[in-house]
């Protein structure tokens, strides 16, 4: 393909910005998403003073929980993803919003490193065995919620099960966090679905496609865009880009709502934690603001 024939609308002109991109291969039988979250990831990294181990875990656990939240349509949907591990990290949660705007945490911030090799980062022994929970507010009468083991705490697998296994969707993923002196220097993720109508033939492409590809986090440190590593993967004369859309690291958190979080302690607890006469300090969980109130803001009623 030539470059003008990567163009997907929707994409931020600057393509070194964090981004999705959504397309279709195979006559329409497969999806195929790609993402950048380079600045997301290291945003996440400062905001939390993480760890490398805690920040390729959270990185890709943030990459992983935006390319399966595409699907959502309006704009009051969100979906909230949570590990729970016996690794040292303990659990991540982290919540993505309609329009791609992601926010996350980690238990334990601050962990042991791990090598599989060098450079490369033993996330699985930072997350340990346990559940992965997606749960989906669409706007239903109750929200989705969907939950399976984790099969290796590497997180790319995990969530190709859980699509298996709970949404009965076959999926290939592939997420990457890379790290350099400290800092996040590349990150991002694929997901690759078959849709319905793809068979045999189907699977046995894409399995080929993904023996030996490299890693993303190494596609993205060589300066590949979401579009040019959808093309790469597929192979596809006729691949589709639909669209694409900026991603960010962004928190819903304000002094309202951490006031209004307050008032719903109740008279008493309140009249407790204020009767001493200093200020109270509160701090978001997903992005370390903090926010102080003195005693006489608390007082509801």
């Amino acid at each position: 393909m030539s470059d003008n024939a990567y163009y997907v609308p929707g994409a931020p002109e600057d393509l070194k910005k964090d981004h999705i991109v959504r397309a279709e291969g195979l006559g329409g039988l497969v999806k195929c998403l790609c993402v950048s979250t380079r600045t997301v990831c290291e945003t996440a990294r400062l905001k939390h003073q993480m760890s490398p181990a805690a920040t390729a875990a959270l990185g890709r656990f943030m990459t992983g929980s935006l390319l399966i939240s595409e699907s959502m349509k309006n704009e009051k949907d969100t979906q909230t993803t949570i590990i729970r591990g016996d690794g040292p990290m303990e659990g991540m949660t982290c919540v993505a919003d309609f329009g791609f705007k992601v926010r996350a945490y980690p238990v334990e911030p601050v962990i042991p490193t791990e090598y599989h090799k060098p450079g490369k980062i033993n996330v699985g022994a930072a997350v340990g065995k346990g559940s992965l929970t997606v749960i989906r507010d669409v706007g239903l009468k109750e929200p989705y919620v969907g939950v399976s083991e984790l099969v290796s705490g590497e997180i790319a697998e995990d969530f190709a099960y859980y699509l298996a296994k709970s949404e009965q969707t076959k999926s290939i993923v592939s997420l990457g966090v890379l790290l350099e002196h400290g800092e996040v220097s590349a990150a991002g993720g694929l997901m690759i679905q078959l849709l319905p109508g793809a068979g045999e033939d189907e699977i046995s492409y894409l399995e080929k496609r993904a023996s030996g590809f490299p890693e993303i986090s190494f596609l993205f440190k060589e300066g590949f865009t979401p579009a040019q590593i959808i093309d790469l993967f597929m192979g596809d004369p006729d691949l589709v880009y639909l669209d694409g859309q900026e991603v960010e690291f962004k928190c819903n958190c304000s002094r309202e709502r951490m006031l209004s979080g307050l008032a719903a302690l109740g008279k008493n607890d309140l009249e407790e934690i204020t009767k001493d006469g200093k200020p109270i300090e509160t701090v978001c969980r997903f992005c370390n603001s903090k926010y102080v109130f003195d005693p006489e803001e608390l007082k509801f009623g």
